[in-house]
């Protein structure tokens, strides 16, 4: 897939990735898409239940991590 057709959100981890990426897998946009959905799933739990458990921290942490977010 060319760049230029990447959806917008792809394009800023890429961005971010070539500023803070050392080290991080790479990934594509079919794992992007799905991570980012993971992390929204979790995001969603947090806000309808207060918390998150101890493993569900660990996996949001994680997701921070490789999404490159903030």
């Amino acid at each position: 897939m060319e760049e230029g057709k990447y959806n917008e959100e792809y394009r800023k981890y890429l961005e971010r990735y070539e500023i803070m990426g050392e080290g991080r897998p790479k990934l594509s946009p079919e794992e992007y898409d799905r991570l980012d959905d993971e992390m929204l799933d979790l995001l969603a739990l947090e806000a309808e239940t207060g918390r998150l458990s101890p493993e569900q921290e660990e996996r949001y942490q994680e997701l921070l991590y490789l999404l490159i977010a903030e």
